[in-house]
């Protein structure tokens, strides 16, 4: 029987009568399925919002795979015929938000499905824009630490050769914002974010600025450097700025202790500091981690061209190029094979700074088949260039993470 032919599950029906009941009254805020049921290149991941388009209101549906998302948009004449269709061949579970109650289908090892109601998480229905309205904007006016750290004049204008850099922070948080809509950490009562090797702040500042006045979510940010003069200067900023869940911690990468997580963030910490920064983004069970690797050197002299890339490899320039690109291909599949999901973007035009590659992972359901495939995919690719060692990948190894050999 094929995926078309497969009937409908009667254990369904109350999810999708929720669904339906919550599309009629107006009340839909978002949807999330996960647990995929097939293997290969699939979806793992599906997030439904509403839109208003030309046609009328839709449900847009971001289809996440592991390399790429799709995005497909239905009318909510169609929308529960089609989340009932990806419920019957790609996803075991379900979890609906309305503003009347969240509502949970889980299947069981049987696939057999459970339906369960909790309290609304949210009170309000989401505006129905195809573009998110209410996106976060570093503004001036609201934004007092940016003229502290002398990203802006007094009045409030940008200054001039600090343009880039607010544009690139800009980027960042809007990458976040979009994460975050996709995520679960709206829903928490409270959050902990942390930014390794933090320098002087600036995104610090507007990751505690972003969560706690435009979130509203109470949010302890922790920035972290091993710079004693910049993080004292950090400090009082932030108290002359009134952040008082901001502080920042004089500390290496290597040395601090992440403990429980919702966000780390890594920006240019260099060589293999970024996997050690991932590593700790993992064991702090953050549900996002987000990381802007620098100056890949380890995997450069273990780096070696299998004879049928000879002609295209030959120049130091391209090695040095393809062994970032292998650094950050394993480190991706490493945190797939920890339950992330990840994605490797370009944040920024390359017109503003080199280092233009972010890596972006976020926690989803365990899988254990899948997590285990991505490691031999990581193995292999060791394999075919002949690299010994990997940081990230030994860390993981070293607590047991990873099977040895596999």
């Amino acid at each position: 029987m094929t995926d078309s032919e497969k009937s409908a599950d009667p254990s369904h029906a109350p999810f999708l009568q929720a669904l339906a009941t919550s599309l009629a009254a107006g009340n839909f805020v978002k949807l999330t399925l996960s647990k995929t049921r097939q293997r290969g290149d699939g979806p793992q991941q599906a997030f439904g919002r509403p839109v208003e388009l030309k046609a009328g209101p839709h449900i847009s549906f971001l289809l996440r795979h592991a390399t790429k998302d799709i995005t497909v948009n239905h009318p909510l004449s169609e929308a529960v015929s089609a989340v009932e269709g990806m419920l019957t061949t790609t996803f075991s579970n379900g979890h609906l938000f309305t503003t009347t109650g969240d509502f949970e289908l889980r299947s069981n090892k049987k696939g057999v499905g459970r339906f369960s109601r909790h309290p609304a998480t949210f009170t309000e229905a989401p505006t129905a824009s195809h573009d998110r309205v209410k996106r976060y904007v570093l503004d001036p006016a609201k934004a007092p630490y940016l003229v502290e750290l002398g990203i802006t004049t007094a009045e409030g204008t940008i200054k001039s050769d600090k343009a880039d850099k607010y544009r690139q922070m800009q980027n960042i948080i809007k990458i976040l914002d979009g994460v975050v809509a996709d995520s679960t950490l709206r829903a928490r009562p409270k959050l902990r974010v942390i930014d390794m090797g933090c320098g002087k702040g600036y995104l610090t500042f507007a990751l505690h600025d972003y969560f706690n006045r435009h979130l509203g979510i109470p949010t302890e940010v922790i920035g972290v450097d091993r710079n004693v003069e910049l993080m004292s200067f950090c400090n009082d900023v932030a108290k002359r700025t009134h952040a008082d869940k901001l502080h920042f911690e004089v500390s290496g990468v290597e040395d601090f202790e992440v403990g429980q997580v919702d966000l780390l963030i890594a920006l240019h910490a260099c060589d293999v500091a970024t996997d050690i920064a991932l590593y700790k983004g993992i064991v702090g069970e953050a549900s996002i981690v987000m990381a802007v690797p620098c100056c890949q050197k380890e995997l450069r002299p273990q780096f070696k061209a299998p004879r049928d890339e000879l002609p295209l490899l030959k120049h130091d320039t391209f090695k040095d190029r393809y062994s970032q690109m292998l650094t950050d291909a394993l480190r991706g599949l490493l945190m797939e094979s920890q339950g992330y999901q990840t994605r490797v973007i370009e944040f920024i035009s390359d017109a503003h700074t080199h280092r233009n590659v972010m890596i972006v992972a976020t926690r989803g359901a365990e899988n254990g088949e899948l997590a285990a495939a991505r490691h031999r995919e990581a193995v292999a690719l060791k394999g075919r260039y002949q690299v010994r060692e990997q940081r990230l990948e030994g860390l993981l190894l070293g607590v047991g993470r990873l099977e040895q050999g596999a």
